[in-house]
């Protein structure tokens, strides 16, 4: 063998050889450090599956899952060792509609105790008043259990404006006007859960989550005219629940054109001089509002 070959040969095991020696040094290192400190993790109570609000728990309802104890609010529900929690919460109602994994609070369910389910999904110092709707009144049933809605009161008011009428005013007979504005619907007859894919549900009466004072209003309202239910689309614009909207009503000549020309639209009436003494009539050509004297 050249002497040239044997050089590389001996080069090649010496490098080798301080590869090895290195790799080892390496690895005696690594494996005398201590493991990492796994991250503490608590076992959060959280719901199964979608709950709808009225529903009372079972315990197929509720699950374990592991949560970083960082992440754990003092409000959720956690599991000790030699306890289970989740126990005294069977047969509890839901007071809301539950999300497949959302961690479960106390505030999310209620005893019934002897109160009806009802009373318990309300909101502190909310009430609970239903008003008569019809498939018109209703958007054809499409109107469900927790969507926001406008309540619209349409009546007629010839009798209460015919004394107006008598002194030249305009006679408005029918009108509409929002009485109430983003209010829950908490129930459709007794049914406190949208219906199944989505069905649409068909009832007499609606259940509205409302105020003290607007539940006076739409027990008036239910008096003077018929209510009607306008649903929210999810992207509507914010308002303060229950307040009316901008527009105070809308009238019988505002909705039609055709009576606007009969009543001379916006313009005042016009009229002739009378003179004096003897008889006369009123003569209306299209609005146009003129005296006869004879």
């Amino acid at each position: 063998m050249r002497p040239i070959a044997v050089v590389l040969v001996v080069v090649a095991m010496v490098f080798a050889g301080m590869t090895a020696f290195v790799a080892k040094r390496w690895l005696d290192v690594q494996s005398s450090r201590k493991p990492a400190e796994v991250a503490a993790t608590l076992d959060v109570l959280v719901v199964a599956h979608d709950v709808a609000a009225g529903a009372p728990l079972t315990d197929g309802d509720l699950r374990y899952d592991p949560w970083p104890a960082s992440a754990a609010a003092e409000r959720f529900v956690v599991r000790k060792p030699g306890d289970d929690p989740k126990a005294k919460f069977i047969g509890q109602v839901a007071r809301r509609p539950l999300t497949e994994g959302e961690p479960f609070t106390p505030a999310s369910s209620f005893k019934q105790d002897g109160a009806g389910v009802l009373a318990g999904v309300l909101k502190s110092g909310m009430r609970a008043v239903s008003v008569a709707i019809t498939n018109a009144s209703a958007v054809s049933g499409f109107v469900a259990p927790g969507d926001r809605v406008d309540v619209v009161m349409a009546a007629d008011f010839q009798r209460a404006d015919s004394q107006a009428g008598g002194k030249g005013g305009g006679i408005v007979r029918y009108a509409a006007e929002t009485i109430l504005a983003d209010v829950k619907v908490l129930a459709i007859d007794q049914q406190m859960a949208k219906g199944k894919d989505g069905a649409a549900i068909v009832g007499k009466t609606a259940t509205l989550e409302v105020t003290p004072k607007q539940a006076e209003v739409l027990t008036a309202a239910g008096m003077v005219g018929q209510l009607s239910l306008v649903l929210r689309g999810l992207a509507s614009e914010q308002t303060e629940p229950g307040q009316p909207a901008r527009v105070p009503f809308t009238s019988d000549t505002e909705a039609s054109k055709a009576m606007q020309a009969l009543m001379g639209g916006a313009a005042k009436p016009k009229s002739a001089p009378r003179s004096g003494g003897g008889s006369g009539v009123v003569i209306n050509r299209a609005g146009d509002i003129s005296n006869k004297s004879f």
